[in-house]
């Protein structure tokens, strides 16, 4: 009887390693991608969901004396891994009025758990203070709106936007800007639907807008997204 078993088992391990060598790479899919770790200022890969995408400022920002500048645009990303992660030579991909290919730079820190990461346009702007890099030529378009985040392999990690729809939310009203923030939802929190946005909420832009753009440049950049009044989830840090 123990030979007999001992056989058996021998069959099904074989059996087993047979499969899995005849498996697909995960790390070929979008959908789970391998996570590689390298230190000393390597970019890294991700896992999905690991690197969400919290903020777009496709509006520009306004000066306190009123003068609007379309240009002053970020986006914020925040590291939701337990791990740090660097992001040097990660993609962007923007879609809906542009279709733009970007590579985010080579930097020597990793993104922090639970930190946020600000990539803006222009160094003399609104989010000089804030902002973790600058990317001169990094344009996100004004009625629809796309951002794809993809790891250093070109892996999905984030979507957030629509080709099809119109700005989820934010925008100029000719005297202030507002950027649209995610909801903080802990399931079903996909950045295509406009249901998991909302316009910044409060009346005096955050402390990552620079003096000087306060009054009218209302979004918070690199710091817990304002309160979603909506009635439907809950947002701002959790700690």
């Amino acid at each position: 009887m123990t030979k007999k078993l001992n056989i058996a088992l021998i069959v099904a391990l074989a059996s087993t390693l047979g499969m899995a060598a005849g498996c697909e790479d995960p790390g070929d899919s979008d959908q789970t991608p391998l996570y590689r770790w390298v230190q000393d200022g390597a970019p890294s890969s991700g896992e999905r969901g690991a690197m969400m995408i919290t903020e777009i400022n496709y509006a520009g920002s306004v000066r306190d004396d009123g003068t609007h500048d379309a240009d002053d645009i970020f986006i914020e990303l925040q590291n939701k891994h337990p791990r740090p992660i660097n992001i040097s030579g990660w993609h962007l991909t923007i879609k809906g009025d542009l279709n733009r290919e970007y590579r985010i730079p080579m930097m020597e820190d990793p993104i922090m758990p639970n930190d946020y990461f600000v990539i803006a346009r222009k160094a003399d702007g609104a989010f000089k203070d804030s902002a973790g890099v600058i990317m001169p030529e990094l344009e996100l378009g004004v009625r629809r709106v796309r951002v794809q985040l993809r790891d250093y392999d070109k892996r999905m990690m984030e979507d957030g936007g629509s080709t099809l729809q119109e700005v989820f939310t934010g925008g100029y009203d000719t005297v202030s800007t507002r950027s649209m923030e995610r909801v903080q939802l802990i399931f079903a929190n996909a950045g295509g639907n406009a249901r998991n946005w909302h316009a910044y909420s409060n009346d005096r832009g955050g402390e990552g807008v620079a003096e000087g753009w306060k009054k009218f440049t209302l979004m918070s950049p690199g710091e817990a997204n304002s309160s979603d009044y909506s009635g439907s989830s809950t947002t701002g840090s959790f700690e």
